[in-house]
């Protein structure tokens, strides 16, 4: 992509062969996360475009992962003092996947930006590294992609990454390992290379499709030579007309085999009518895949979408009364690859569920059997992320859906949802909640800072009765805040996170003296301050709570809490190593909080803390080391005195002997 689209330039820096290597040590100096890789970091409002390579970051801080840990994390800091926060997760297939997130204020790059809070920026696609006993290398060129918006505004980072060499687990003795994992682009050009080796002719295509609209895919089963995927890129940046170019290999002439599948068409809704109002509904964006053999015993992979709504006519069955049944039918208006798509519903033990499906084209009529559990029959089922619905010959691709083939009221959703698998949120590892920094910021200045490990404990309704579950607030939050706002006559200052999707935890901090001014000023006599109000939104999502009750789903609650926790002054922080809990309810609803420092009313627009006021539990774990010291000397110096004394009973015997 050309920086110039964007309009604007300002160059920090151009350059992809810098290398940059971050690494992070345990206690004993030995190395626990190892990151190498020559990057490019880009980031845009929209508008305007800021470059800069991986030297303007140095190791701000780091959490190894010990012996029966699955997370680690490693956190970059430039001048700005922004964050860029690398997560190591190990999966349940011992995969790892690296996810990254950047915290800025956007002012300091782009003049001209009204001076507002600090925002973060998620990726949108974790990078996959191998097992977790595996060191990850990537030569080829490879992308992760940050977004976020703030204020109306959508902020974009590309990470450019070359030459990347990672490891975050099972580093042993500072070494890491020699048991390589390629990424796929490394590997795709080496077979390239290899196959274009051992064949001295080039290799003739053959590419045999059913329809002429119709993609066609040669698995990779078949012996196929691969286009390289380095090019050279010239890439223009704002008025100065200085270009850089990448790394540049001979062009492999051998053409490929396989076509790129088509992108997924725009979302529709299918509507099932009765009396004028939809009775059934299903939205979504979906593709067909079909698998046959060709007369050629070829196995191939054809790909057509499937027409949006307003090209179809929808027909079908609804259930009314004690209906278990239904059903939706899609058929094309004017001639297409897909003559029909048929859906049949069915409430199966209490859940409805996809019976069978079935696809008319032009040389294929197939039904797929394989039922899908979806939900109750009250609620709707939805799946965002995507997924397929399939057999060895049809698989129904789909993106954004959403279905409800039963008790569909006045044409709409239900209220809730039914979140698939595949739209968990990215929860931590059981039993260690990351301990995250978070931050406001009004005008220039960082005026609260919080760290710690943050979870609840929710009472809910599970399918077995009444219980309790623990969720822990993740590394990928979105942070905001409010440094100059007042709270029962009082100043106060507010930092709020929000995280999985929907959820939100707010964090009031009040000073101790009513104001005297709307504003908080310097010389409003600010002394002492503590958390006065904690107010935490969620949801009763199926995915944080696995058997949730049906009657409950969705369901969205707020709780406020206003009491006075952790009092201090005005020029300290307050830690509190130890488990913190505040109750919010008499429900039995609690947060907990470990490694906790906080600090408020600050002035400055750094992230670092002042002298602490610490909690009871850790004055008094640390009174007990120089007791204890105090103890082993004593112990000491009465052991030499004994030692002392035998010694001259002994001498003296001794002599008289003699």
């Amino acid at each position: 992509m050309k920086a110039n689209i964007f309009g604007a330039v300002i160059l920090c820096a151009i350059s992809l062969t810098q290398g940059s290597e971050y690494n992070y040590s345990y206690d004993n100096n030995e190395i626990c996360i190892d990151v190498k890789m020559d990057v490019l970091f880009t980031l845009s409002n929209g508008k305007e475009v800021v470059k800069f390579d991986g030297n303007n970051f140095t190791v701000k801080s780091g959490d190894c992962a010990t012996t029966g840990e699955y997370q680690a994390v490693l956190t970059l800091t430039n001048s700005n003092e922004d964050l860029l926060a690398l997560t190591f997760n190990v999966n349940t297939d011992l995969s790892v996947n690296m996810s990254s997130m950047f915290t800025f204020a956007p002012f300091e790059f782009f003049p001209g930006t009204p001076i507002a809070t600090t925002t973060n920026l998620l990726d949108t696609g974790d990078l996959i590294l191998g097992n977790y006993t595996q060191l990850y290398q990537c030569l080829s060129p490879q992308r992760m992609t940050l977004n976020g918006v703030l204020e109306g505004t959508t902020y974009t980072l590309f990470m450019d990454m070359s030459s990347v060499q990672i490891q975050a687990f099972n580093i042993e003795n500072g070494t890491i390992s020699t048991d390589v994992f390629a990424c796929s682009a490394d590997q795709m050009t080496t077979v390239a290379q290899e196959t274009t080796k051992a064949t001295s002719e080039p290799t003739k295509q053959t590419t045999e499709t059913s329809a002429s609209t119709v993609t066609t895919v040669v698995p990779s089963t078949e012996t196929t030579v691969l286009p390289s995927n380095e090019t050279t890129e010239k890439t223009t940046v704002g008025p100065s007309n200085v270009t850089t170019e990448g790394p540049t290999t001979e062009p492999i002439t051998v053409p490929p085999t396989t076509a790129p599948a088509p992108a997924f068409p725009p979302r529709s809704t299918y509507e099932v009518m009765e009396k004028s109002k939809a009775c059934l509904v299903m939205a979504g964006r979906f593709q067909l895949e079909v698998t046959y053999t060709t007369q050629k015993n070829k196995t191939v992979k054809t790909i057509v979408n499937v027409p949006v709504s307003s090209n179809v006519t929808v027909t079908g069955k609804c259930a009314s009364g004690n209906d278990t049944e239904s059903s939706l039918k899609i058929t094309p208006k004017d001639d297409a690859d897909i003559d029909s798509l048929t859906f049949n519903f069915k409430i199966m033990d209490g859940k409805a569920s996809i019976e069978s499906w079935m696809a008319e084209l032009k040389e294929l009529n197939h039904t797929v059997n394989e039922t899908v559990m979806l939900t109750s029959p009250k609620l709707y089922y939805k799946c965002e992320k995507g997924g397929n619905f399939s057999d060895d010959i049809l698989a129904l691709k789909y993106k954004e859906l959403q279905v409800q083939a039963f008790n569909v009221e006045n044409g709409n959703f239900s209220e809730t949802g039914f979140d698939c698998p595949a739209d968990a949120p990215d929860e931590p590892a059981p039993g260690k909640p990351p301990v995250v920094t978070y931050t406001a910021t009004g005008g220039n200045k960082t005026c609260v800072v919080f760290k710690g490990s943050i979870q609840f404990h929710i009472p809910y309704v599970s399918t077995k009765g009444n219980t309790t579950a623990v969720i822990s607030v993740p590394v990928k939050t979105n942070t905001t805040g409010d440094c100059n706002m007042t709270m029962n006559g009082l100043y106060t200052q507010m930092l709020s996170i929000s995280f999985y999707e929907t959820w939100k935890l707010n964090l009031y901090f009040s000073s101790n003296k009513k104001q005297t001014t709307d504003l908080l000023t310097a010389d409003a006599g600010v002394a002492n301050y503590d958390i006065s109000q904690i107010e935490l939104t969620y949801d009763y999502n199926n995915n944080l709570f696995s058997d949730v009750d049906d009657s409950v789903v969705g369901k969205t609650e707020m709780v406020t809490t206003n009491q006075t926790f952790l009092s201090t002054s005005a020029s300290k922080s307050y830690m509190c190593s130890k488990d913190t809990t505040f109750t919010l309810n008499q429900n039995g609803l609690s947060m907990v909080t470990k490694d906790l420092q906080f600090q408020a009313f600050r002035t400055t627009n750094t992230t670092d803390f002042d002298a602490a006021t610490e909690c009871a539990g850790d004055e008094d774990t640390n009174s007990i080391v120089p007791i204890a010291v105090g103890a082993a000397l004593a112990g000491l110096v009465i052991i030499v005195l004994i030692a002392y004394l035998i010694g001259r009973k002994r001498s003296r015997s001794g002599y008289e002997q003699v």
